[in-house]
């Protein structure tokens, strides 16, 4: 599966945004910056994440940007449908006189598998598996 650059830093934006989550709004330089994407191509996304009723967006020096609903009420696949036009589930126009045939049955079945593993998965999730990281721990002197 491949997942474009803006769907990457959309979930990245919605995992920071989740993180943080209740806890006000959160500037979007700080979250380029804590995940290491262009803040320019992030203002972007943020842009399609608001429109696509994901996150709400506050103008002014005290503004930025949270999730419009909480955390575990978000899918993966809820950002793909609004970054990429859930690209992910269209089907492809394979089929033969007599049907599809095997070849385009199994890309089928594996794009469902995707689908519907992304909408088992929310940002909640995302966040309880960062807090269930185990340090590993440096002995280095």
């Amino acid at each position: 599966m491949r997942v474009s650059s803006r769907t990457d830093y959309g979930v990245r934006a919605l995992y920071d945004l989740a993180l943080h989550y209740g806890q006000g709004t959160v500037q979007s330089r700080e979250i380029a910056n804590r995940q290491k994407m262009p803040e320019a191509y992030l203002h972007q996304v943020l842009s399609s994440l608001n429109r696509g009723g994901l996150i709400r967006s506050v103008r002014g020096p005290s503004g930025g940007h949270e999730l419009a609903r909480d955390p575990a009420e978000i899918t993966l696949y809820d950002a793909f449908e609004v970054l990429d036009g859930a690209e992910i589930a269209k089907s492809h126009p394979h089929n033969t006189p007599m049907g599809m045939d095997p070849v385009h049955e199994v890309w089928h079945e594996l794009n469902d598998i995707s689908v519907q593993f992304l909408r088992s998965i929310t940002f909640e999730d995302l966040v309880l598996r960062s807090k269930n990281r185990v340090a590993v721990p440096n002995y280095s002197i």
